[in-house]
């Protein structure tokens, strides 16, 4: 009986062994995640991408526009990413509910992007990503495009001290209902970010879209924002995009949520 309550006792020792073994493992696993780095909340893409194996959330809860005197609401897109392996993730967008000034509303479009960190996402104080994306045509006519579209957006990031800069270009062949054409697009941002705080940051933005020939012309926009890291994988973001000529919208003020799990 004796040696039946010694077996019991290591039984017992083992068991508790293995859920600290099993704790301390899940806790390291979780401190090896790469910091949270998104996409949002300014025009101006990441670099990095998602750890392999790992899901993040990054979602734009609420955002206003007006334009010339007409507002537009658009509630609720998601950029939900997994990460493939150490080098790639890939990203699925939802539609965004919109509705405008004189009744319609209806849903985006939906888009699938692959990003490919090309050097960078564990080391160094630069990197570089390509990001091929398709857009599909599941929106309602008012707010998205009847036909598929897609691009090419490549995103490099450098930092120094405190200081976050990035670089963005991106090439996109985009259908315009109205005309049923197909023409090119070119964006080109930057952006410059600094801490206000241990876990607040504040970005500025300029961002520039050039379309080719008659398609609406060229925009001009200053874009700027504060990131709130809430706890570590979990981020907050609110800011403003001002248009900079008549063809870009005049304002549009956001608010947004990201994690990482």
């Amino acid at each position: 009986m004796k040696r039946h309550f010694t077996d019991l006792k290591h039984v017992r020792r083992g068991l508790a062994w293995s859920g600290l073994v099993a704790l301390i493992s899940a806790q390291h696993a979780q401190a090896q995640l790469r910091e949270l780095s998104t996409d949002r909340p300014d025009t101006t893409e990441s670099p990095y991408t998602v750890d392999a194996g790992h899901f993040q959330i990054e979602a734009e809860i609420a955002s206003w526009t007006r334009d010339r005197g007409d507002n537009e609401t658009a509630l609720g897109q998601i950029n939900l990413k997994y990460g493939l392996d150490d080098l790639t993730d890939l990203q699925w967008i939802t539609p965004t509910y919109s509705w405008a000034d004189g009744g319609s509303e209806g849903w985006g479009n939906t888009q699938i992007r692959l990003k490919r960190n090309l050097w960078g996402n564990d080391a160094g104080n630069t990197a570089l990503a390509v990001m091929p994306y398709v857009e599909l045509p599941t929106g309602d006519e008012d707010f998205g495009a009847e036909r598929v579209q897609g691009g090419v957006i490549v995103p490099f990031a450098y930092s120094h001290g405190e200081w976050g800069f990035g670089l963005q270009g991106q090439l996109d062949r985009v259908y315009d209902n109205e005309r049923d054409t197909y023409h090119w697009e070119f964006m080109g941002s930057a952006t410059v970010s600094h801490p206000i705080s241990e876990r607040c940051n504040v970005f500025c933005e300029l961002v520039g879209l050039f379309r080719e020939g008659q398609a609406g012309g060229s925009e001009y926009s200053f874009n700027t924002g504060v990131t709130w890291m809430v706890r570590d994988l979990v981020q907050w973001d609110a800011g403003l995009r001002l248009g900079l000529n008549d063809e870009a919208p005049d304002l549009m003020p956001f608010l947004g949520y990201s994690t990482k799990f």
